[in-house]
């Protein structure tokens, strides 16, 4: 299965949103719309499995990823990005950290889908 995770990008004057799976990234106005754009990317490839899982990081910190973890997960993000885009590759020591942080955002994605489970099953 493979994970798409879109994460918002804010400059001085605009919002947008990244798409990334792998090394395969696209970027919109709107989440939706580079998620499509990056779909429609993967879908030409020989290694889309067709099974995918989103994920949308809309950056609130919580009991389960903080502000400090968020900060630093931007920050590596960011080098990864500037990384790819000189074709390049992060450190090992920044890219085992940056693959922490992102085990670490998923099980907490996890963790708040539960929550929301459990929530719904009370309420029903």
């Amino acid at each position: 299965m493979q994970t798409i995770a879109i994460l918002p990008e804010t400059t001085a004057d605009s919002l947008t949103y990244r798409a990334t799976c792998g090394e395969h990234q696209a970027i919109g106005q709107t989440p939706g719309q580079a998620l499509d754009t990056l779909e429609a990317e993967l879908a030409s490839t020989s290694t889309h499995s067709g099974e995918t899982l989103v994920i949308l990081q809309r950056f609130r910190p919580d009991d389960l990823f903080t502000a400090l973890q968020q900060q630093r997960l931007r920050e590596l993000m960011d080098q990864f990005h500037a990384a790819i885009a000189q074709g390049t590759q992060l450190a090992p020591t920044l890219q085992s950290e940056l693959e922490t942080l992102v085990e670490a955002e998923l099980e907490a994605n996890i963790q708040r889908s539960e929550r929301l489970l459990q929530q719904r099953d009370r309420s029903v």
